[in-house]
């Protein structure tokens, strides 16, 4: 470029190729989940111990060892079962607690979940109402909300069976359960009310029997309020209650 002087400027523009790895480094995975994994039954680093079975005592009971501190910070409501009258001292003795009304097998998939392990389909469908029950009884919400969403999607709701599961639903706050019961009855209200007693529901479950015949009329028309949680789906519900850090366990 020449300027007004007669100066003869060059201007040189320069792109800078970025340098590709032929290879991709290798970053190692963080390990703490295997840690977790690998502490799961440990006897050589447990300090408490469950047995399991039917009975009071030890005799034919399944034993599981287990960390106090793991159980104190994922379900603290196993953890309380080790209070200070079954804590032992000494190198040879450990905490203990009985448990007779969960099954070994479905105790062991409980204890794998809490140290952090997923399940297996298998498993869960054939264990999949115990799991609800200990999940339940134990206040472990991820596990019960995920058997409860694996029961939902394996049971087909029909009129023959639809008030044992409403019932079910409610007696375990199985939000999602009686929500798809509650769809299942306004969708085939003409079918329900002539085959289906209602005498045993109970009256607070009339709200959410409207809510659901709301629902289904407006079906395709979408919330007209974003935030009205009476008539939100339970899954969306508990979404947003999940972002705010609240409990997404439980009925509306």
């Amino acid at each position: 470029l020449l300027d007004l002087n007669g100066t003869l400027a060059v201007v040189m523009s320069m792109t800078m190729k970025e340098e590709r790895l032929s290879v991709q480094p290798f970053v190692p995975k963080n390990i703490f989940s295997d840690l977790m994994n690998g502490l799961l039954f440990d006897e050589d680093t447990a300090d408490i111990c469950f047995e399991v079975g039917t009975t009071e005592v030890d005799e034919g009971n399944t034993v599981f060892h287990a960390h106090r501190l793991v159980l104190k910070k994922c379900t603290p409501m196993l953890s309380a079962l080790f209070d200070s009258s079954n804590t032992l001292e000494g190198d040879e003795k450990m905490a203990r607690a009985v448990i007779t009304d969960v099954k070994p097998e479905v105790f062991r998939l409980l204890l794998a979940n809490v140290y952090g392990r997923s399940m297996a389909e298998d498993d869960m469908k054939t264990h999949v109402t115990d799991i609800i029950d200990a999940a339940d009884k134990y206040s472990i919400v991820n596990l019960k909300l995920g058997a409860e969403a694996a029961y939902v999607k394996s049971t087909k709701i029909t009129v023959e069976n639809a008030m044992d599961n409403l019932l079910y639903a409610d007696a375990l706050n199985l939000a999602l359960l009686k929500e798809v019961v509650m769809d299942f009855l306004a969708e085939n209200h003409d079918e329900a009310v002539k085959k289906v007693s209602f005498a045993d529901v109970p009256g607070h479950l009339m709200k959410d029997l409207l809510v659901a015949f709301g629902m289904s009329k407006k079906e395709g028309k979408g919330n007209e309020k974003e935030e009205d949680f009476d008539v939100m789906r339970v899954s969306e519900l508990r979404v947003k209650l999940d972002k705010m850090g609240l409990d997404v366990d439980g009925s509306r």
